[in-house]
Formats: structure tokens, sequence, C-alpha cells
């Protein structure tokens, strides 16, 4: 069996070829085209063959899509913290696209095999959407900062604050428009119109931030922990200590989506509000000495350990397995 590591780029992708203890390297375009003859490249003097790529933002995708489909080939998509702490533990210190490809190609033929599994079309179609939501809110509220500064600068810039106006009816016009395709793709979908019940079930979740909660959740293997989860998200506290003379506070390792952790924000703040369980776990919290800003970020942690219980045994929302009141909260 053939072992490769591929190093993707915008334009090119290039590969590192180990076959018969015998290195081979090439570079191929980023195109179908590319994809075809890599495979062929891939699979030359074997009848399999072992490939290990980077996930590189939007770049890899395509190539591992079309990876993926193959018969004769097998994926693993190697997460870039992971791949990069490999090099700096094997002492690389340059930085190019072939010592890229050989890096990964000795992961590969190191590390535990690990097969991608791709997303459905509908979950990759929904994540696109749910990104797109994302961008044009933050422009919404960039340009409502832009009419902001316009308006205090005086009347000269009533030309500007006119444009910006206009410029703001038209971003939400397409928000309303885009909102109305993620929620089209989500109903037509048997699982994630299911996953989309049970999850606005739980307190502080809508229709909005249920959409882009399941974009960001629906693409992870299914044999994952809740625990893992929590590391996905980047909400893992971390330890900090070190002999005797450091032992600094625990914070949460941000090494993970921070997708996740903007969505999750808002509807951790409401259930604080809304529900009573999630309030007295709060409540604790700060009774045990915690900033509001920690005690906030494990109800996140919490309400997402929650979210995965309910989608693994498709049940809805408890409070009392959130949060068990005593008798002192009822009162």
């Amino acid at each position: 069996m053939n072992q490769i590591g591929v190093d993707v780029s915008n334009a090119v992708f290039d590969a590192t070829r180990l076959s018969d203890e015998r290195l081979t390297r090439r570079q191929f375009a980023n195109t179908p085209c590319g994809y075809r003859q890599f495979s062929r490249w891939a699979l030359h003097g074997t009848e399999a063959a072992r490939v290990c790529l980077e996930a590189t933002g939007i770049y890899h995708l395509q190539l591992a899509l079309a990876l993926h489909d193959h018969p004769a080939i097998e994926l693993m998509v190697v997460n870039p913290c992971a791949a990069r702490r490999f090099a700096q533990a094997h002492m690389v210190r340059a930085k190019t696209d072939t010592i890229d490809a050989d890096g990964l190609l000795q992961y590969l033929q190191r590390m535990p095999f690990q097969a991608w599994c791709a997303p459905r079309d509908e979950v990759l179609q929904l994540q696109s959407l749910a990104h797109r939501i994302a961008q044009l809110n933050q422009e919404i509220i960039r340009e409502a900062s832009r009419l902001h500064a316009a308006r205090r600068a005086g009347g000269h810039t009533r030309w500007v604050q006119q444009d910006i106006q206009a410029h703001v009816k038209q971003l939400r016009r397409r928000l309303e428009h885009i909102q109305a395709r993620a929620l089209e793709v989500l109903k037509a979908d048997e699982q994630l119109a299911q996953d989309a019940a049970i999850v606005t079930s739980a307190p502080g979740f809508a229709q909005r931030s249920t959409t882009r909660l399941l974009a960001e959740l629906a693409h992870l293997p299914a044999d994952m922990a809740p625990t893992q989860w929590v590391a996905q998200a980047g909400l893992d506290p971390r330890p900090c200590e070190s002999g005797t003379s450091l032992r600094g506070p625990r914070r949460i390792s941000k090494q993970g989506n921070a997708r996740l952790r903007e969505i999750l924000f808002m509807p951790a703040l409401v259930a604080i509000q809304r529900d009573a369980n999630v309030a007295a776990y709060y409540n604790q919290l700060l009774a045990k000495g915690k900033a509001k800003m920690q005690a906030i970020i494990a109800v996140m942690r919490k309400l997402l350990h929650a979210l995965w219980g309910m989608l693994h045994h498709r049940s809805t929302w408890d409070g009392e397995k959130f949060f068990k009141l005593n008798p002192c909260h009822n009162a």
C-alpha cells in the first residue's frame, strides 16, 4: 500500500509518496483534473493507498471529498495544530510546501490512522449558509458603528449616513433571505429537522442559534464523547501547574471552534435568566467565589454536555438532569 502526505494550498497541492521504501514528490493543480491525476499517481504500482492531508480552511475540502469517494484510497485529515506540533517535536525548523508534505507523510506513518468521514451534502450546505449568516450579522454591526461615528461627526456626513443606512437595509434583506434558505435546508433533511426539534427544547436556543449550532456540530463523528465536544469548542479547562511554585488559575484552552463558543454564549445568558435549574447552577458557582464570566463559561460547557446527551439519547430538555434543585431552591 502506498502512503502519501499532501500539503494543500489555493492553486496547487504538493504530495510526497512512499512506495517500496522509495520517496517520490509531485505537485498537482487544486482542480478536479488535478484530483484525477493525483488518484492515478497515488495508486501507481499498487491497488490501495493511504493519504494524509492537513485541514487548510476551504482549500482542502474538495480534494478531501474527491478522495473520500475513491474506493481504493483511504483518507485521514489532520488537525493543523496536531500537524504543527508533530513537526516541532521532530525539530523541523523550515517551512515549505514540500517539507510540510514530507511531515504529513511521517505523521501518517507514525500516528494511528483515523479515517475521515465526509459530511453529508445537506450538512455542508447548512454550514455554508450559517457562516454567511454570521458574516452578514458582523457586517451589520460594523455598519452600525460607522453610522454612529458619522452622526457624531456632524451634518456634513449626511450623504455618508444615507449610504450606510441604505447598505444596512440591503444587508438585512440578504440576511433574511439566507436565513430562510437555511431553514429550508434544515426542514428538508429528516435528521437535521429532528436534531433541531431537540435542540430548541433547551432554554436559550431559538431558530437562528439552533441553525448555527447544528451547522457546527452535525459534521462531527457520531462516536465523539461529550468531553470531545467540549474540547472541539475550546471550552476545556487547562491547568497551569509546574513543580511547587507555579499554581496558576485554570483557563479554557480556546484551542477549538471559536464559532461554537460564540454561538453558545447568548443561549447560556438567556438560560440563566429563564430556567430555574440553570440559574441555580450559575448562582452556586457565584457563591463558591467564581467570577461572573467564569460562571457563564461553566454554564456554556455544561449546556454543551447536556446537548450531547439530548442528541445522543434522542430526548428533549430536562432541567433536573442539568442541575438538580434542592428544597431551598424550590421554596
